[in-house]
């Protein structure tokens, strides 16, 4: 898969995060749905988007440290701040693909532990952090649809679904049952 395929996919899911926002009311983005969840469907948007921005900071120096965040509440408090952030962070990784990049090797730093302040310093790639974004963004999109769908608000299916699993459920119902 190339480098290209991998943006793609990350823009595809952030698409969809998009059309979700769309359908969501500014109340319903920031309402926390206690006791099942502790946090809003816009809490996790930020923290996707944070992941995003931290990639995008670290990439002129191949040297991403996820750990410093934003972290900034308007993300999470502001729906449409938040939908034009996403539309940012889309042209961003139009504009990598029209750079010819090649998959540089880079370093991510990220704490892994509370026993220590110092951060694991482990290789990468560019496309391998692409690939751990999207996967990150699939993982909170499960949590936003199960925080949405508890507020009534029409989520798609396979919103939050990781790829993978999307194809083998295809390929299970397409399978013909032994007879």
């Amino acid at each position: 898969m190339s480098l290209h395929n991998i943006i793609d996919d990350n823009i595809e899911a952030l698409h969809a995060g998009t059309c979700v926002l769309q359908q969501v009311t500014p109340e319903q983005f920031t309402e926390v749905s206690q006791p099942y969840f502790s946090a809003s469907a816009g809490k996790h948007f930020r923290h996707i988007l944070d992941h995003y921005l931290s990639f995008f900071d670290g990439l002129s120096e191949l040297r991403i440290e996820y750990d410093l965040r934003a972290r900034e509440l308007r993300v999470e408090q502001d729906k449409d701040y938040s939908l034009q952030l996403i539309q940012s962070i889309i042209s961003q990784l139009n504009q990598l693909k029209s750079l010819t990049i090649t998959d540089s090797p880079l370093q991510v730093l990220l704490t892994t532990s509370t026993d220590t302040t110092k951060p694991s310093a482990v290789p990468s790639s560019i496309a391998r952090e692409l690939v751990f974004l999207q996967g990150h963004t699939t993982h909170h999109f499960a949590i936003i649809a199960g925080i949405l769908k508890l507020l009534d608000v029409p989520v798609s299916d396979s919103f939050g679904v990781a790829p993978s699993t999307l194809m083998y459920e295809r390929g299970i119902t397409c399978a013909p049952h032994p007879g």
